[in-house]
């Protein structure tokens, strides 16, 4: 189906919108009024300008209506019960959108879960050619611990570990990376937009992209590339595959290096499979102003070989105002649509 055709198939759909609980307790309440204020806002708005119906629901009148048998009809369902709740909960909306047959965005259970707990992550990744890094004893100095689910790098820590029910592994000296996935109607499947490097003030290798850089939004700058070796792009959009990833994702990894500052001129040269670890692949990825999703979709015009560029170039000319969540939006439904083609 061409674009033209899709943005007229979806005119007039239901989409709910299910968000986190406003009261509840849990560790994920302290970003509630940051999905209210900020992203939830840019969502509805996005479903307003595919000239889609919004149903707004928190998480537990959803569950409560669909367990009474009160829910409208509703085509789609965008889950924004996300950020730092526990993998339990996070698994709540798209297990009874699986129960009642309707397309949740952006993942089934299944998908997220194998995604989002990271002793299942690395376990599937292993089985492929991406590197992992090692696992360590919790009375290693040297390592990385990382809470199997929870987001935002939340509970992550450089240094001996002897609690917690997260992964302890080698710490990967060098660079932060993130590479933004999203089903191209173009391409009918999923391919890698431009990717996203933080390279640190300090330039220090044993920087990461914390929880602390997150909210701070400051202490590095963003750098904008495109992974030239075809066998590393090819194996992770293999992986994504395997993870059965169908709208969007988000793969966060480490570029290693033995220099002892860093540089921008990792862009100069063609890293491979060899110097790439996996570090966590993200079934709910938020999506906000500069994160990767939309650094990628405003700068797709310097990445003319990229599989998007061609693909943008004709939504932003076939639309009014194109932003990012209208885009990742469009595309996400659209791999609903066409696979059933």
């Amino acid at each position: 189906m061409k674009l033209e055709s899709i943005l007229n198939t979806i005119k007039g759909k239901t989409i709910a919108v299910v968000y986190i609980f406003e009261k509840e307790e849990a560790k994920g309440y302290d970003h509630f009024y940051i999905w209210k204020n900020e992203l939830l806002t840019k969502w509805i708005n996005a479903i307003y300008e595919i000239e889609c119906i919004p149903y707004l629901l928190d998480l537990r009148t959803f569950i409560f209506k669909a367990s009474n048998n009160t829910l409208p009809h509703i085509d789609y369902v965008l889950n924004l019960n996300n950020g730092c709740v526990e993998l339990s909960t996070m698994s709540l909306v798209p297990s009874l959108c699986g129960f009642l047959s309707i397309p949740c965005i952006p993942c089934n259970s299944l998908t997220m879960l194998s995604c989002e707990n990271k002793n299942i992550a690395n376990c599937i990744v292993r089985s492929s050619k991406i590197n992992v890094p090692s696992n360590l004893e919790r009375s290693k100095e040297e390592g990385i611990y990382r809470p199997k689910s929870l987001g935002n790098s939340l509970g992550v820590r450089i240094g001996k570990e002897l609690d917690g029910d997260g992964v302890y592994q080698e710490f990967i000296f060098g660079y932060d990376i993130t590479i933004p996935f999203l089903y191209n109607i173009d391409q009918l499947r999923i391919e890698a937009m431009p990717s996203t490097l933080y390279l640190p003030n300090s330039l220090n290798p044993k920087w990461i992209y914390d929880e602390k850089a997150k909210i701070d939004d400051k202490g590095f700058k963003t750098v904008l590339f495109e992974i030239q070796n075809k066998e590393l792009l090819d194996e992770l959009i293999k992986l994504v595959n395997i993870f059965e990833v169908n709208t969007f994702a988000r793969i966060d990894a480490r570029i290693k290096t033995n220099k002892k500052e860093l540089s921008d001129n990792i862009l100069s040269y063609d890293f491979s499979l060899d110097d790439f670890y996996f570090i966590e692949i993200n079934s709910m990825p938020t999506i906000e102003t500069d994160d990767g999703f939309d650094l990628a979709f405003k700068n797709i015009y310097d990445f003319k070989n990229n599989k998007f560029f061609q693909y943008i170039r004709k939504y932003c000319n076939a639309v009014v105002n194109p932003t990012v969540h209208r885009f990742v939006l469009l595309s996400s439904i659209a791999s609903f649509i066409t696979s059933k083609c």
